[in-house]
């Protein structure tokens, strides 16, 4: 049995590095296609380029490992059960389960290799190609900008782009604030734009046209201003351009850039915040109510202290003793609490924005980390779907193995994708998200290998 474990692992060796580089190939290509033609040309290194494209092959391994798995197990069960192998062992009393064992056990092996690469090479990865393409923008200042998006690039300045060339230095669309003394006072827009280096490098020139000014000269007596303008040139210090090396110790990670116990670490302390905030928001209007009572009569401030929840629970209680007083103590306590309303509601108000900001927070590193063992563990339940469909295959080889991967594989990558955009809108919890796909393949396996084995199937045709 060990020569027959032996010889299965070995035969699925070669199609599994195929899977792999394949995957791998095309991720690349896509990349390459994409942002090539913005680093070349650029004054940048050669080798600077290199490390950037192997810094992004990280989180290609991460999605390229469980479909290698799929296309190996189903090409070389497909290629066992066309060349009459699989009629021979199963003849010989091996039962299915046994065969799929030394598969199920590499399947293990690979889920906990790509789970290490997933917490601890990736964030690092992730985090030094975002330094390395941030200090690499600054050779070319509209790589900086991101369309329909204000960016502060330039201290002292926002800029909108509405469309930006990948090829050039162009913008269109452009729309700029000035920020002097904490107040905008002018803002620039117009049609088109580019930027250019002085001969120095020491000035960036932004070229504008076709375009206006708008200026407030005078805030207190609100003068204004508006200028047209053909072309106009706006010079800005160029001190943080150009290619730099930026120590990554100074530059925040992201969700991305962190592993799944430093995130779980961060949800703890973003849930204490919550936990406060809540509390906070509970307690208002307790708090307002006792800073009313406050200037009440001692009868109704007896009645609070003997049973403190007995006007939060029947306000009518309050509002008889209150119709009981005379009217200028009445209006006192009213006007008093309507005060007291007001500012306890901006703090409400804040301390909601606050809650609401971390609980977006808490499921956004919450969808990475289900995403750090949900994406391992396919590679295992891809075995269990790749096995069944290689025995029910007509033909053995790399069509059929590529064919009924890349379809369960985009079955599982639909899964994974909308479920991440339905997490983010808190749609469906980040838990439920980022397992839905491995849940549908798990049941697509279990439903295959269970034909398969209650047929008692022996390979034949």
């Amino acid at each position: 049995m060990k020569i027959l474990s032996r010889y299965i692992l070995i035969e699925h060796i070669g199609p599994f590095l195929f899977g792999f580089s394949t995957v791998i190939f095309v991720f690349l290509l896509q990349f390459l296609m994409r942002y090539l033609d913005r680093f070349v040309g650029k004054g940048l290194d050669m080798m600077v380029i290199v490390e950037l494209i192997i810094l992004q092959i990280a989180w290609m391994v991460v999605l390229a490992a469980p479909m290698a798995v799929l296309i190996s197990t189903l090409m070389t069960f497909g290629n066992f059960t066309n060349s009459s192998e699989m009629t021979a062992i199963r003849a010989s009393g091996v039962s299915l389960k046994r065969i799929m064992l030394p598969v199920v056990l590499a399947g293990m092996v690979i889920t906990l290799l790509v789970e290490r690469f997933n917490n601890v090479v990736l964030p690092e990865a992730n985090h030094q190609a975002k330094v390395l393409l941030m200090d690499i923008s600054r050779t070319k200042p509209s790589f900086g900008l991101e369309e329909n998006v204000f960016t502060d690039m330039i201290r002292g300045y926002e800029i909108l782009a509405r469309h930006t060339s990948e090829t050039s230095s162009d913008i269109a669309g452009v729309t700029i604030y000035k920020n002097s003394n904490d107040f905008r006072r002018v803002v620039i827009t117009a049609d088109s734009g580019s930027f250019t280096f002085t001969k120095d490098y020491r000035n960036l020139i932004m070229t504008l046209k076709h375009g206006e000014m708008h200026e407030i000269t005078d805030r207190k007596k609100l003068s204004y201003r508006k200028i047209k303008f053909e072309t106009h040139k706006v010079v800005f210090e160029a001190t943080g351009f150009g290619f730099e090396r930026t120590d990554e110790n100074n530059i925040g990670r992201g969700d991305r850039e962190l592993s799944a116990m430093t995130m779980l670490d961060i949800c703890d302390s973003l849930n204490l915040r919550v936990e406060l905030a809540r509390s906070r928001i509970d307690s208002t209007i307790s708090k307002r109510l006792a800073s009313i009572f406050a200037i009440t009569p001692f009868k109704i401030q007896k009645d609070l202290v003997q049973n403190p929840k007995l006007y939060s629970q029947d306000t009518s209680r309050f509002i008889d003793k209150l119709d009981r007083l005379p009217l200028r103590r009445r209006q006192k306590i009213i006007d008093h609490a309507i005060q007291l309303t007001r500012s306890d509601l901006n703090d409400t108000y804040y301390n909601s924005i606050g809650l609401r900001s971390n609980r977006k927070t808490i499921k956004k590193y919450m969808v990475e980390v289900h995403k750090k063992y949900a994406l391992p563990v396919a590679c295992l339940l891809f075995v269990f779907v790749g096995v069944p469909l290689g025995v029910l295959a007509k033909r053995g080889g790399v069509g059929v193995g590529a064919g009924f991967s890349l379809l369960f594989y985009l079955i599982y990558w639909v899964c994974l994708i909308g479920g991440e955009k339905l997490a983010d809108r808190e749609i469906l919890s980040p838990w439920l998200a980022m397992w839905m796909g491995n849940f549908v393949i798990g049941v697509i396996g279990a439903v295959i290998l269970y034909q398969i084995s209650g047929k008692g199937f022996t390979g034949s045709r």
